[in-house]
């Protein structure tokens, strides 16, 4: 009869061993369903997150290109007015020449070929 009563209790100790690996296993697919979601909620935070820093950015974008426009714009400006006054030097420089060289023609008949740059307003 005790081999009956061994057979019970290795029975018995076999389905206890079952049940504490199935609620083992239960347990550890609880912890990673959690962890998972937890991963999923920090990945949306994340989005989120970039999501801002990426409208700021474009924002930042835009208001430099607006800038590079606006300096573009006064750097053409400042060329054009260094091309002109150039060439208002360059008018002057051959009026000193000719005068130095000339002194037969009058002041004024060699200045009329030449006129005054526009005002710039320097900074």
């Amino acid at each position: 009869m005790s081999s009956g009563t061994d057979a019970d209790a290795r029975g018995m100790n076999v389905d206890e061993k079952k049940r504490k690996r199935m609620i083992s296993n239960r347990e550890s697919a609880r912890r990673s369903r959690m962890k998972k979601q937890k991963l999923l909620e920090d990945l949306a935070t994340e989005i989120g997150s970039l999501k801002v820093e990426i409208h700021n950015n474009a924002e930042k974008c835009e208001v430099l290109m607006q800038k590079t426009v606006a300096l573009d714009c006064e750097n053409n400006g400042l060329r054009a007015q260094q091309m002109e006054l150039g060439q208002y030097l360059r008018k002057l420089e051959l009026l000193q020449s000719n005068l130095a060289n000339q002194s037969g023609r009058s002041f004024c008949d060699q200045i009329v070929d030449i006129n005054e740059p526009p005002k710039y307003g320097l900074h």
